[in-house]
């Protein structure tokens, strides 16, 4: 048995019509509040990345490999790690063995123990 319902349509009253006209400019606010939301949502987000680039490129990077980028200071006597402390007593023998020129210091007993007021 095939279903033989009818629709029933109701008539378009006048007042609803005037319900409908004094809504249709709400309607057009509310869908052009919705498309420039979506656009204002989009320029924040493209000014949020803009400020966090420009202060990545201001801020100071730590070296990703620290073995590719500088080398140890080497002290007056050529050693890399601390000087005398770390490798002869004396100072004679460098990092690699061999023999490093000892400098000459010349020590004047007298020096710094008398104070010239005169000027």
């Amino acid at each position: 048995m095939p279903s033989s319902r009818r629709v029933r349509q109701m008539p378009i009253r006048p007042i609803d019509l005037q319900t409908m006209f004094l809504q249709l400019g709400q309607v057009g606010k509310d869908q052009s509040v919705e498309k420039e939301g979506a656009a204002f949502t989009a320029s924040m987000k493209n000014a949020a990345d803009l400020k966090r680039h420009e202060e990545r490129l201001e801020s100071v990077q730590r070296t990703e490999d620290p073995d590719s980028g500088s080398r140890e200071v080497a002290d007056r006597d050529g050693n890399s790690q601390g000087g005398a402390a770390s490798g002869d007593k004396d100072g004679k023998k460098g990092s690699e063995g061999n023999e490093l020129p000892k400098s000459e210091v010349i020590r004047d007993p007298g020096l710094g123990k008398k104070i010239d007021l005169s000027g």
